[in-house]
Order: structure tokens, then sequence, then C-alpha cells
């Protein structure tokens, strides 16, 4: 079988999306299967078959379907925030550039997210099946991202209605956790339209990769914490140097490493000098020797204020490392307070002071739970366990015996510039459906009519 693993995000790129594609092409690979991974290219000007490294310039469709788009949109100027004119022309960019690069050779499409699902699902033959797995919910990270202020109304609108057509745009969505389905339940997606399969890792290659040197230098004599985290509002660094600050106060025998980078970097570094914890708080940046720098922690940590299925905490259990965790999403399915971890209120930084100091202090408990989470680790993290409920639901979809649960509105065919398929079926041979349409109406009437 030949399967095509496809995400609108760059790859490679440091987070759980990229090692959740690594791994389910590894053991598909190990299964006798060929697989492909589609995605937008590191210098964002091409998209790519990773794998292979053929390539497409965006520019060739974007040059022909950027001033239709807008000429399109132009009417609803004032209704349709100009950000998502241009991500459509983004999305639109993507459809054309998979069937570019040939959907047809293909026996079943594995997408990443809500977006490439809604563009893939749009411009691939009718028979050929897809699925996704959905790693995360984007209207409520946008929402958390607002801190509070009132979200602009289309924006708004879109990123839900995005969610929806995203997630329904397949024959079967996977979500690693029951908090994320439960969210997308709220966003109108069937509960019968989704499955649970929590993520699975190469747990020896990882426990080998403890074991590498790490050049990760340290001050002596102090208790290591570690939050390895993109520097993303989402993820809670506030929060977290806000209660290194209130721990700081008690007791100074310990440093913290911030592992991850982000566009909030330079405001964490003045923050972090502002509340007198450059002595104790390190910004390590991006780093590929994560599983080394787990063997230096004495305590993992994370702050996040809305999550899904985090990675970093499945890596700090197999490190035998006792988690501090905020009770953020989907977190709580992965850590049971008082057993294999500390969870704490999300947004809480005294809580999260509480936490830590308790684990600096006793360290007896300390080993207790680091031990309970390696167990609990092994068992539930096993790659070849999501396997064994994947490759079932493949089964399923190939034999029709999975199908879409959620209705769409009939689409508008050939209604937004026929000319432009026409173009492209004509010049470069690609096969595009006669419904494709380079402005997705469904998407167009939630904003303007809170249509579904």
């Amino acid at each position: 079988m030949k399967i095509l693993i496809a995400t609108y995000w760059i790859l490679p790129h440091v987070g759980g999306v990229w090692a959740y594609v690594k791994d389910l092409k590894m053991s598909l690979e190990r299964l006798g299967h060929e697989v492909d991974v589609l995605a937008r290219h590191p210098d964002e000007l091409n998209y790519y078959i990773v794998n292979s490294g053929r390539t497409v310039d965006k520019q060739r469709f974007k040059s022909v379907v950027e001033g239709e788009i807008r000429a399109i949109y132009a009417p609803y100027q004032g209704r349709i925030d100009a950000w998502i004119v241009d991500q459509e022309i983004e999305v639109c960019c993507f459809a054309l550039a998979a069937a570019y690069l040939g959907l047809e050779q293909y026996h079943i499409i594995h997408a990443q997210d809500v977006i490439s699902s809604r563009a893939l699902w749009q411009i691939k033959p009718a028979t050929l099946p897809l699925i996704n797995t959905i790693h995360g919910c984007l209207a409520a990270d946008y929402w958390t991202s607002l801190k509070g202020q009132p979200p602009s109304e289309s924006i708004w609108k879109y990123a839900v209605a995005r969610e929806y057509y995203g997630t329904t745009s397949s024959d079967l969505a996977i979500v690693p956790s029951h908090w994320l389905r439960d969210t997308f339940a709220g966003y109108w997606v069937p509960l019968d339209h989704m499955e649970v399969i929590p993520y699975g890792m190469e747990i020896a290659h990882f426990l080998k990769r403890t074991d590498e040197p790490s050049d990760l230098a340290l001050p002596p004599g102090l208790q290591v914490i570690v939050c390895p985290a993109r520097l993303d509002s989402v993820k809670g660094h506030h929060c977290l140097l806000d209660a290194l600050y209130i721990l700081k106060q008690s007791r100074n025998d310990w440093v913290c490493v911030l592992v991850g980078d982000g566009y909030l970097r330079e405001e964490l570094e003045a923050k972090a000098r502002n509340l007198g914890l450059s002595g104790h708080v390190i910004f390590a940046g991006n780093r590929h020797d994560i599983p080394a720098v787990l063997r230096k922690a004495d305590i993992f940590v994370l702050a996040s204020l809305n999550d899904n299925q985090p990675f970093a905490i499945m890596e700090a259990q197999l490190s035998g490392k006792p988690v501090v965790a905020s009770n953020a999403g989907g977190i709580p399915e992965m850590v049971e307070h008082g057993h294999t971890g500390i969870i704490t209120k999300a947004g809480d930084s005294s809580d999260l002071a509480y936490g830590l100091n308790l684990l600096l202090t006793d360290r007896p408990l300390r080993k207790r739970l680091a031990e309970n989470g390696l167990k609990w680790g092994l068992k539930q993290w096993s790659l070849t366990t999501m396997m064994n409920k994947l490759m079932p639901l493949y089964k399923a979809v190939l034999n029709n015996r999975r199908t879409r649960k959620a209705s769409h509105p009939a689409k508008h065919i050939g209604k937004h510039a026929p000319w432009v398929n026409a173009y492209f079926r004509d010049q470069y041979k690609m096969n595009i459906p006669e419904s494709f349409s380079i402005v997705d109406d469904h998407i167009v009437g939630s904003v303007l009519y809170q249509a579904r």
C-alpha cells in the first residue's frame, strides 16, 4: 500500500507533530508499506515531498490564483478580515501543489491538521480515502493567546469554521485525547466521526538517546528543573517565570532550563531579568539532545495554558523524571496527581510554585512519582500499541466501512474562476476534480452568515 502523510505545517521542525510523523512513517514502512510525507518546505517558498526532496514552487500557483481570490473577497471588505484572505490564498496554493505532486498514486491519505485535511479533501480524487490525526485545537490556542481580550468577529468565526470543516473533511478523524474529542464535539464534530488513539513513540530509540553526551553547561550543586516547550503563549512561560519568582523568595538551590525557542523569547528574557531570575533561568534555545538534557534534570515542568497530549511529558516519564504540569487540555489524562506527577491549576503561578517546591523538598516523593511515571509511560506510550489501534482503521476506511459522518452543504461547482482549474489541467496535466473551487464557499458562508 502507498500512503501519503500530509501536513500544512513546515517539516522538519522541533515539536510533537514531526515526532509523530517520523514514528508513523517508520512503523508503516516496517509493515511493508511505501510512505511519502508532504509538507511546506522550511524556506516557506516551496512545498515538497520530505523523504524524496521533490519540490514545487509556491509562486507557480500563487501568481495565478492570488488576484482572483482577492477579487472574489473584495465585496466583503470590512466583513472578512484581510488575514483570512491571506490564509485562504495559502490553503489554495497548498491544495494545488498537492495535485501537482500527484495524489492519484496513493491508496490512502493521512493528514495531520485541519488545514491540510480541508485542502486535500477538496482536491483529491473522490475515491481516495482520507483520514486525519488532529494534534490540537487551533481555535482554542487562538482564544488562549488573546489573554481575555475579545476576538475579531470574522477571525473567530473563521477559526471555528476551520475546526469543523477541517476535522470533518475526512472519512475518519483520530484524536490523541478524550479532551480533544470533547473539544471538537463543541465545534459540532460528531462523536462517531472521531476515534481516540493516544500517541506512541519508539521507546527503545528514545531511551538509547538519553545516554548520548550533551554539551549543555549547568551550574554545579543546584537542582535542575527542565521545561522543554516552544516559547509560545499557550505554553504558559509567563506563569512559570512568576512561579519561579515566588520559589526564589524561599530557596535558591535550583536552576530552571527553558529548552525551546519562539516569538516570545525576548519578552520572556526581559521578564526574567526584571524578576531577578537571570541567575536561575537558562534560555537554552532549540536543541536536538533533549533526551540527554532530561537525563541531567531532577524535575520536569510544563505550565501550559492550553495543550493536548504533549510529547514532552511522554519523554519526561520515559526518562524517569517527576512531572509537575498544569491541568490544561489532555494533560490530566497523562499524569495522575499524586501518583505519576503533580498537577497544578493552569495559569496559577502560586499553585505551580507550591508543586515545584514540594518536589524540590521531598526527594522520596520525587523518586516515587518518577518510578510510577516510568511504569505508566512504558505501557501507555508504546508505538506498537498505537499502531495496533491505527491499522484496523486504515482497513475500515479502505473497505468503505468508515465514511464521513458529518454533512457539508452542497458545493457551488464552477462558481469561482473555473478557468483556473482548466489552466492548471492544461498547463501541467494536473488531476483537478470538477468540484474544486479556489475559494471555499463553506468557510466564506460560515464567516458571513454563521452557517455550517
